[in-house]
């Protein structure tokens, strides 16, 4: 082992031209060694050498064998928090089912909804609005949709032939259920989400998001499927099986994670959506928690006859649906004074008071 003295001379701290002598030295390398014994023994914990020491670490302390070391990296889809407690606020994935084609439709929505988000803003990040379809085969198509991606990040596009009723809701429940599931591998969906609930609503369907949410809040978290409950008279659809219909139905994420595991929903895909999904449900025993919003949610009366799933607006409105064309959705958003939070137009715009509610 070298001395001290011919330690410093490797080091060229040594000799005629160095500034210190080797008795200098020594005495720095003693200082240092002082202070390295006090930082480390006398306060251990400030860099966890002791945990070094007898085998343990933060990292280990948690038993579970499945859980990932953290990485500095952003949050990825397996990242998201444990479910909220009944208690606690909601958190809903809302996926509506439209074409890479209805980018007007795509563009009146956005506004529509990002302007109650706007209003509400504690929902900013417990309610996200995705806009759900196939592939895109158009290469037209395909450019709008990526730049609408790259600007608005709210596009789903599931690897899937475009359609209505031959699986695109199976596709896209089950895709969910992958990305945004807290783990990899078997039995991953079944972990906790950072969504409580998955609705799929179609494009035709004007949601009141504070509404929805305010009714969700209350709701179980388990086991639960929710919306306007079909058939509501033995005149239509009776008599088919219970289930929630298309204008937009929430399945709790147990239940997403159930459908996306479940051979009988893989097998069973086409047919009218909204009664298959039902039919999974109601053929496995699922969805013991219903949650019939009747009569907060009904399709656009129009000049047709009152029933239970069609009717007039009301104050406590949590979705209409069959608002096929824009004078219904303006009608719509007039009477729910969707432009109420209008600034005054001076000199800059002159448009006429909005219709309001009758």
């Amino acid at each position: 082992m070298s001395s001290p003295s011919s330690l410093f001379k490797q080091l060229g701290l040594t000799g005629a031209g160095s500034p210190l002598s080797g008795r200098h030295l020594l005495l720095i390398l003693l200082a240092a060694g002082f202070l390295a014994l006090t930082v480390f023994v006398v306060h251990p914990n400030e860099f966890r050498i002791q945990a070094f020491f007898s085998g343990s670490s933060c990292a280990r302390r948690n038993t579970n064998t499945d859980a990932k070391p953290s990485i500095s990296a952003p949050l990825s889809h397996a990242a998201a928090p444990a479910p909220a407690a009944p208690g606690d606020d909601v958190r809903i994935l809302i996926g509506i089912q439209t074409l890479p084609s209805k980018r007007e439709r795509r563009y009146l929505l956005r506004t529509v909804y990002s302007l109650q988000l706007r209003e509400h803003p504690s929902l900013a990040g417990r309610v996200d609005v995705r806009f759900v379809f196939c592939n895109v085969t158009s290469p037209d198509d395909a450019v709008f949709v990526a730049l609408e991606i790259m600007l608005h990040g709210d596009i789903i596009v599931l690897d899937c032939a475009e359609n209505m009723d031959n699986g695109k809701t199976y596709t896209f429940f089950s895709t969910v259920a992958r990305a945004f599931s807290s783990g990899s591998g078997a039995g991953a969906t079944t972990r906790p989400s950072r969504y409580d609930y998955v609705m799929k609503a179609d494009d035709d369907t004007y949601l009141r998001l504070p509404a929805l949410a305010a009714s969700l809040r209350g709701a179980s978290r388990v086991d639960a499927y929710y919306g306007l409950q079909m058939p509501c008279d033995r005149e239509n659809f009776y008599p088919f099986p219970p289930f929630m219909s298309g204008m937009g139905y929430a399945l709790s994420w147990d239940l997403v994670a159930w459908v996306a595991s479940s051979d009988l929903a893989r097998r069973e895909q086409d047919g009218p959506e909204d009664m298959w999904t039902g039919r999974w449900l109601n053929v496995a025993g699922k969805a013991r928690n219903r949650y019939d919003n009747a009569p907060r949610m009904y399709n656009y009366k129009g000049s047709s006859p009152d029933s239970c799933f069609r009717h007039g607006f009301v104050p406590d409105t949590i979705a209409v649906h069959m608002l096929k064309d824009d004078a219904r959705w303006a009608e719509t958003l007039a009477y729910f004074n969707a432009t109420a939070g209008l600034p005054s137009s001076g000199m800059l715009y002159h448009l006429p008071p909005p219709a309001g509610r009758p």
